[in-house]
């Protein structure tokens, strides 16, 4: 990267490259308490703002929201991954998650395991202290030393990169974005931290940051800063839910359009990196805020609709009969074992091999076949989450 590649504006930010003298590197700037002031993206954040709170009303009223979101945390894993090349989709996941054997499955499976695990680790530190405080440099770093505990040494799992890196492939004199060096990542990441992680207005403030400004500027700082030798995209996209999460909203999901328009994306986010431009990377934000709120809202809806109907079909069981307890469960595990529903439920393997029966007889569950493992999947399930 050379100096022509960054607007004017964000010159000073640049520093020499130690490993390569003529290339720079760009430090952060100060994280924004703000968005620039434009009418069209604010009336976006205003309607982001009004999709999370339809989102967050439609969570409280349907039933086995739990589950539904177990599910799409599931997709979000899938979905976060595929943007950074693996191949794994979600039934292949959840075979994984239902089986623990990778037997006919893409090698990097585990790798969209860890996303999950990471996704939990976040989620469950947040919900424990039901505050923004829980979003800290730690946490990022503990998600990060899970995401990435299978790679390389040379990863540094839970460590920031202790070497120069760039974004694009070939030369550092024609990558995309080169970052700051090692020895500025800590200071651009406390400053990350104490500005908008644990966001809270500020005596000499007269504005509130809206929660979806919030997960813009967050998510494009940590970005900007790319504190690890591998994995930022993915810990940076667990940052936005759990910035959601802590403020008491349904922990979202963006992946997915993010994953449908990745050009957009990419670019976008060297538009703030390069020229301080945050208006495509809000509006791109907003619109897949937007769009993921009520897609989430219909899935779930859709998911009951499709219980509903399972029940139907079991109508003839009696009323303490194993089955009819695995329809809400299965919006949780769309693809089971036997193994799996003995040990949810706490019955025998032989009480859940039958209630699986029960299930496909009735056409609720199907076997694929050519598996070594035998699982079952709830195709309704599978194709509706597919359809967005």
């Amino acid at each position: 990267m050379r100096r022509a590649d960054v607007s004017n504006a964000l010159h000073r930010y640049l520093v020499k490259c130690t490993s390569h003298p003529n290339c720079y590197a760009l430090v952060a700037p100060a994280t924004p308490r703000r968005l620039p002031d434009d009418p069209a993206v604010a009336h976006l954040v205003m309607l982001a703002m009004q999709a999370l709170e339809r989102l967050k009303i439609a969570a409280e009223l349907l039933p086995n929201g739990d589950m539904v979101t177990r599910t799409l945390a599931r997709r979000e894993a899938a979905q976060s991954s595929q943007i950074e090349g693996t191949r794994t989709q979600l039934h292949e996941l959840l075979e994984y998650e239902a089986t623990q054997s990778r037997d006919g499955l893409p090698p990097d499976a585990t790798v969209t395991e860890r996303y999950v695990q990471a996704l939990q680790f976040g989620l469950a530190s947040v919900r424990e202290t039901a505050a923004r405080r829980a979003l800290n440099v730690p946490l990022v770093r503990n998600m990060h030393a899970i995401l990435m505990q299978d790679g390389p040494a040379h990863v540094r799992a839970g460590e920031y990169r202790d070497t120069q890196v760039w974004i694009g492939s070939g030369r550092i004199e024609d990558a995309v974005f080169v970052p700051a060096p090692p020895d500025r990542i800590a200071g651009c990441m406390d400053e990350l931290e104490q500005s908008m992680l644990q966001y809270a207005p500020r005596e000499d403030e007269s504005w509130q940051v809206p929660v979806v400004a919030q997960i813009a500027i967050a998510h494009a700082q940590f970005e900007t800063i790319h504190p690890f030798v591998d994995g930022n995209g993915r810990i940076g996209r667990l940052l936005m839910p759990l910035i959601l999460a802590a403020e008491g909203y349904p922990p979202l999901y963006l992946s997915g359009r993010l994953l449908r328009h990745r050009r957009a994306y990419y670019d976008a986010l060297a538009d703030v990196q390069l020229r301080a431009n945050w208006g495509p990377w809000t509006r791109l934000l907003c619109l897949s805020v937007v769009e993921a709120s009520d897609g989430a809202i219909a899935i779930a809806k859709d998911l009951d609709g499709i219980r509903k109907n399972w029940m139907s079909r079991l109508a003839d069981l009696r009323s303490d009969a194993t089955a009819l307890r695995l329809p809400a469960f299965l919006l949780g595990h769309p693809v089971v074992s036997v193994t799996q529903v003995a040990t949810a439920f706490g019955i025998s393997f032989v009480a859940a091999n039958r209630a699986i029966e029960q299930l496909v007889q009735r056409g609720i569950l199907n076997e694929p076949k050519q598996r070594r493992n035998r699982t079952f999947h709830a195709s309704d399930v599978l194709m509706r989450l597919e359809r967005e």
